[in-house]
């Protein structure tokens, strides 16, 4: 019998192929959520910080899902999060309903090295119910469908908007008018 679970260990290679740099999320059908966060030759600093102080944030724009956006360690080092409800949905169906049930909701953020994919830090992330909220209530309507109630994004829509956001203000920028 073979066992097909994932692990996550430092100092070894992340078994999750990780595509560019920056933060990708991801929520499973039981609302576990996993973050894995690449970037190229992390510092010593970057590395202290992924065990510290965590913020997150979301970034809210008209007839779009809300962006998960996290401070890590201080509003020095912001870490964009997208991510498709739509896709989420197709790959863990009711994963909203899950994660809004859970009782206390953890972060399993995993820091890996985008020049080597060598894993660098792992921390469990503990989340404000109010960010949970929120984000839940903003991505619930794309549980279903779409229809004109609840317009959904293919991948490539997705990603257009997504960039053009990031193309309007900066990281920083966006941190600072978020809620």
């Amino acid at each position: 019998m073979t066992q097909d679970t994932i692990r996550f260990e430092e100092g070894k290679p992340c078994p999750v192929q990780v595509a560019g740099t920056g933060g990708g999320l991801s929520i499973s059908a039981n609302g576990d959520m996993l973050l894995i966060g690449s970037i190229p030759n992390p510092t010593e600093d970057q590395i202290a910080a992924w065990s510290g102080k965590w913020r997150a944030k979301l970034i809210t724009e008209s007839e779009f899902p809300a962006i998960p956006i996290f401070a890590i360690g201080s509003e020095d080092w912001i870490l964009e999060a997208p991510c498709n409800p739509c896709d989420n949905e197709k790959e863990a169906p009711g994963f909203c309903e899950a994660l809004y049930a859970k009782d206390d909701v953890v972060m399993a953020a995993i820091l890996v090295d985008s020049e080597t994919g060598l894993i660098r830090k792992i921390t469990q992330v503990p989340l404000d119910e109010m960010f949970i909220e929120r984000l839940v209530l903003s991505w619930n309507p794309f549980r279903y469908e779409a229809n004109d109630y609840n317009k959904s994004f293919t991948a490539q829509e997705f990603a257009e908007k997504v960039g053009n956001i990031f193309k309007m203000r900066s990281s920083k920028e966006l941190w600072m008018t978020s809620w």
